[in-house]
């Protein structure tokens, strides 16, 4: 674990999302079977264990089985198996249960103080509230404009910010900044050369205004030398994961910003 990816240890936060899980199984598990395929998927796909002495036909036996498996794991690996559970065909889990824990997971990492939040079923350190909207309505925008190569620019800066023990921050900046160059090529036309760092060549057209363009330019020239990408002036800058993750944010809310610019011109 890095000192920037805070986990569920031990306590509020896991028995939080342990309590979670159980009360959505619980509750839909009308046939009595769902821990053993929770248990037997897990144990096969996740843990990679032995199946062949599980509980196979004892629902209470095999929940209190992957009980004492969940609250085993280290601290950063719960994250992992909710990953696994949500996202995962071998995992054994309904998608009615995923669906409630999907609605449910956000509210209860807010309401336990914890630095993640469910994106696309990753969990991502973003900073704030504000700046996981940010990415998710840039890309929910960018699905809106077809712009599929953007958006799976900005898909892959969020794996690489959420990836683990330890974040890509580089990497992660660097799709991020592809994501602008996407959405710029977009709305100019897609024709000439990519331009990188910078919103220029849409600037006149969407009317940004004069006294933010600089800051603008400023920060996306930032990314730009950060992402290792040719064209820098300095490649290969070191970019800490703060910062990468507020480069990450910015870029996505520029992406928004633009969007928006567009559609308030084609109304």
């Amino acid at each position: 674990m890095t000192e920037n990816r805070s986990s569920p240890s031990g306590s509020a936060l896991r028995n939080s999302l342990w309590n979670l899980l159980f009360r959505v199984v619980a509750a839909t598990d009308h046939s009595r079977t769902v821990w053993t395929a929770l248990l037997r998927g897990s144990c096969l796909a996740f843990f990679k264990e032995p199946i062949d002495e599980l509980p196979a036909s004892d629902n209470d036996a095999s929940r209190l089985s992957f009980k004492d498996r969940f609250f085993a794991l280290p601290e950063d690996r719960v994250y992992d198996l909710f990953e696994f559970l949500l996202a995962d065909d071998l995992a054994g889990m309904k998608e009615m249960d995923r669906k409630l824990i999907r609605r449910k997971l956000n509210e209860l990492l807010d309401q336990e103080g914890a630095p993640v939040r469910l994106l696309r079923d990753k969990f991502v350190p973003l900073p704030d509230s504000m700046g996981f909207d940010a990415v998710a309505t840039a890309e929910g925008r960018m699905n809106l404009f077809d712009l599929p190569a953007a958006s799976q620019h900005l898909e892959t800066a969020v794996a690489f910010l959420s990836r683990r023990p330890q974040p890509a921050a580089q990497e992660a900046v660097r799709e991020a900044i592809l994501a602008v160059a996407a959405v710029v090529r977009t709305l100019s036309g897609g024709t000439g050369k990519v331009a990188l760092g910078t919103v220029a060549p849409v600037a006149g057209s969407l009317e940004i205004p004069p006294d933010l363009l600089p800051g603008m330019e400023a920060t996306l020239r930032r990314c730009h030398e950060v992402s290792g990408l040719p064209g820098a002036s300095s490649l290969g800058v070191p970019v800490s994961f703060p910062e990468a993750v507020f480069l990450v944010v910015f870029c996505s809310s520029v992406v928004n910003y633009l969007l928006e610019l567009r559609k308030s011109e084609l109304r």
